[in-house]
């Protein structure tokens, strides 16, 4: 599947793209809010300025992928592979990273406002001027490699 063909497919009201083959898509700035892209590979995908609110990225492959400013919003992370991601004022609040993979990922300026970040993976990961207001830590791997338990 491309890019086209899924834009397409989810204007004629498919959400379901669970599995998806779409690495390198160009997803720039599209549409595509309660989207069901879980366990999909969208390795080095390019989904800024994107509006995935409420999508399910469940055990998603988003390696290298570019999220700069994507509204994830509501969003169903788990288990997600975002490991050298680029998640730059990317709007997370109230998302679900509960075991994610964030190694490496730049989450610069970023809102992740009421996220669920616990037993995620920030190895690493920058957090510069992220907004982490009431987000839920729980064996959580902090940039430093220490381990947060506030909310265990």
């Amino acid at each position: 599947m491309t890019a086209e063909e899924l834009k397409a497919a989810y204007k004629l009201g498919q959400r379901d793209f669970s599995g998806s083959n779409l690495p390198k898509a160009d997803l720039h700035k599209a549409q595509l809010a309660d989207i069901n892209l879980s366990q999909a590979y969208l390795y080095r995908a390019i989904l800024s300025k994107a509006h995935l609110e409420r999508a399910f990225l469940n055990r998603a492959i988003l390696c290298d992928a570019n999220l700069h400013q994507a509204h994830l919003f509501r969003a169903s992370l788990i288990e997600a592979d975002l490991g050298n991601a680029n998640l730059t004022k990317a709007i997370l609040n109230h998302a679900n990273l509960y075991g994610a993979n964030l190694r490496n990922a730049n989450l610069a300026h970023a809102h992740l406002v009421w996220t669920n970040l616990r037993e995620a993976n920030l190895t690493n990961a920058c957090l510069e001027h992220a907004e982490l207001i009431s987000a839920k830590f729980c064996r959580t791997i902090m940039p430093d490699g220490s381990i947060r338990n506030d909310d265990c």
